[in-house]
Parts: structure tokens; sequence; C-alpha cells
């Protein structure tokens, strides 16, 4: 897998999230997917008010377009979290990137969360929402997309 693709996806998911929440915008779960000829494409959640359920959908969805689809390289699920306290962040509001590939599908260890911590600063002049986001917290886990 082209590593600086998979990097340019993560980096994009991460960025569309900011913004989202710059605006004050609810950041509701979305994936985006990585082609084995370098495409990305988005894929957002149902209008559902759960988040929980949103994600749990999406989680499904994925799952069934992978096998559906062998030239999805990888993927990656982006929400808005607040992350756990044993993971000693810089602050408890995060975005979480659930990132997998395919050809790590077998791997006992195969997935991964990148928690990225932020914090929000608000211009007093302008009242324009900036975020500063933080060094991303790797931890690795089982795939459970492509399986």
């Amino acid at each position: 897998m082209d590593e600086e693709a998979l990097f340019d996806m993560v980096n994009e998911a991460v960025m569309f999230a900011k913004e989202e929440i710059e605006k004050g915008k609810e950041l509701s779960p979305f994936a985006m997917l990585l082609y084995d000829e370098g495409i990305i494409r988005s894929i957002d959640t149902v209008n559902e008010t759960d988040h929980d359920s949103q994600y749990e959908k999406l989680i499904t969805h994925l799952r069934e377009k992978t096998d559906k689809e062998a030239d999805i390289a990888g993927l990656v699920i982006v929400t808005r979290v607040m992350i756990p306290e044993a993971y000693q962040a810089q602050t408890k509001s995060g975005i979480r990137v659930h990132l997998e590939e395919r050809e790590k599908r077998g791997d006992k260890i195969g997935a991964r969360f990148l928690y990225v911590p932020y914090q929000l600063y608000q211009n007093s002049d302008s009242g324009n929402v900036t975020m500063q986001l933080h060094a991303p917290i790797a931890v690795s886990f089982p795939p459970e997309i492509f399986i």
C-alpha cells in the first residue's frame, strides 16, 4: 500500500473534522476509503440523533463494502470523542481516527485508533474559533472491518 496516500487520507480526514468543529457544527461520524489506484471517497452517516448508532451502522456498512470491493486498500472512520484518561492527553477533547488497511487484516493488532487531542480558542475581537491540534496518540487493536 502507498503509505503516503494513506497518510494524506488521514490528514484530509482530520482537517475536515477540524474545520467542521471550528465552524461550530456537530461532527457526525464519517468514513473515507482509499482505493488501490489512490482515489479517496467519503461516506457520511445517515441523519440519526444517536452518535453511537451512526458509528455502528457505519462499521456494518464498511464491512459489507470491503467484502464486495477488493480494491479498497484502506479506510478511516472519524468521530469526535472524549479521550480516555488512561492515555494522559493534554486535553480530554479529541478527534478519533479508526484506521485499517486491507493488507493488515490478518495481523493480530492490524488496526489503530489515532486519538488527536485538541483545544478550541475563540478570538475575542472577531469571535472566530480556531483549533489547536496536539500530537496524536496511537492505540493498536485487532481489525474490525477488514476481517
